[in-house]
């Protein structure tokens, strides 16, 4: 029966009415009782007998109401931590599917990214870095090619580049680049050297602090360019994967280029 469930809301006052009658009949056993033993008046020892078993009574009942009571909020509790790990749950779930979504297709990036014509190399590395930013949220970006005859790095393209003078020349071993030229492996960098990015746009000048600095390496093994992207936003480790492999093809493309 509903009625005498744990939880239902109608025991406490079930429970409450059955009290009194029993206590009535109680009282009313005792007062025959008395009747039959020609006692005429109750005495007050009963009827306080009586009031004490009602007073128990009632705490009695008191405290199943308040257990009951405490029982329905615990129930309540339980409940919203169910919902709290389901939604958790869910939450987890959802990160899972948005990672995989963000799963990068290198193959097909990079063909997005590499633009096909290198006719003009200066042409070539500006729709380069154009194609970076406009699908990889970069703000500044630089290309370098090796010098063969001397081993010297120099600026050759530029995207949203501003300065009075040309970017500084280097070999393998020097500079942030030249380390990089040097290992032939991506280095991204979360916190920036202080002065070593400056951009201005219509927002005025900022300093990017997060920077991904690529080795252009060549079909024999040897760096033959760099390129330096900065961004305000993070180069998660797709990324870094992604540039490693778009260098290997411009490396490869860019000698070929040169043979011919």
């Amino acid at each position: 029966m509903r009625l005498l469930q744990p939880y239902s809301k109608y025991l406490p006052g079930v429970l409450l009415i059955l009290l009194f009658v029993f206590v009535l009949l109680v009282f009313r056993s005792f007062h025959n009782t008395l009747l039959a033993s020609g006692v005429n008046a109750t005495p007050a020892w009963g009827i306080v007998f009586m009031i004490l078993i009602a007073f128990i009574g009632i705490i009695f009942y008191l405290l199943i109401l308040n257990g009951s009571n405490r029982s329905k909020v615990l129930k309540k509790e339980i409940e919203l931590l169910v919902r709290r790990l389901e939604d958790t749950k869910v939450q987890k779930e959802s990160k899972k599917e948005t990672v995989v979504k963000e799963k990068i297709d290198i193959e097909k990036e990079a063909k997005a990214i590499i633009p096909s014509n290198n006719d003009n190399t200066e042409k070539f590395g500006e729709a380069l870095l154009q194609n970076c930013a406009r699908r990889l949220q970069i703000v500044q970006g630089l290309l370098y090619l090796k010098n063969p005859a001397d081993g010297v790095f120099s600026f050759k393209s530029g995207y949203a580049f501003f300065s009075e003078s040309e970017p500084i020349t280097y070999i393998e071993g020097e500079t942030l680049a030249g380390q990089v030229a040097k290992n032939k492996i991506v280095l991204n960098l979360s916190k920036v050297p202080d002065n070593y990015i400056a951009i201005m746009s219509g927002l005025g000048e900022g300093s990017p602090s997060h920077l991904l600095i690529i080795p252009i390496i060549s079909a024999n093994n040897e760096t033959i360019g760099i390129i330096e992207l900065a961004s305000f936003k993070s180069f998660s480790s797709e990324v870094e994967e992604l540039f490693a492999y778009i260098g290997q093809k411009l490396g490869e493309k860019l000698t070929q280029t040169s043979k011919t």
